[in-house]
């Protein structure tokens, strides 16, 4: 914003909407009209929150991520994907090969490897296709199993 040329008025009421939890309770607690601009208010906010900055790992850190036995893989995907956003810099050939590197050996991690895909937004598209039809099939096979519950009851 301050690139753009916003108003200080206009960032300073925008900044608001960008917090959540302690940084939230602490500007409310402010006095209303004590701060004028916005350098002050970043001025006031930084000392209180920069201990809280949580620096980028790298993508080594990616390395221990290995799907568990009984893991899903829409699970691992969401534990991938939430590790990989605290990377600094990513290349999606290293993410590739990491993401690969944990899977368990299944059909999934066959089919990677056959159709080599090039970025990880490939990897993601065809793991939730893949995963839109393990859910399918598992839906079949419920359906027999509860009718099979149902009709022992009787």
């Amino acid at each position: 914003m301050h690139l753009q040329g916003v108003a200080d008025e206009i960032m300073c009421k925008a900044f608001p909407t960008t917090l959540k939890g302690p940084a939230r309770i602490w500007l409310s607690r402010l006095t209303p009209n004590s701060i004028s601009t916005f350098k002050e208010l970043s001025a006031q906010f930084a000392p209180h929150f920069i201990e809280g900055h949580r620096y980028k790992k790298s993508t080594a850190c990616l390395m221990n991520i290995k799907q568990q036995e009984d893991e899903t893989l829409r699970s691992y995907i969401t534990h991938f994907n939430k590790e990989a956003r605290l990377i600094d810099e990513t290349d999606d050939k290293i993410l590739i090969a990491v993401f690969k590197n944990g899977l368990r050996k299944r059909k999934f991690l066959f089919s990677l490897y056959k159709n080599d895909p090039k970025t990880m937004s490939d990897v993601l598209y065809r793991a939730t296709k893949y995963m839109n039809v393990e859910d399918t099939l598992l839906a079949r096979e419920e359906k027999p199993k509860k009718r099979e519950r149902q009709e022992d009851v009787r």
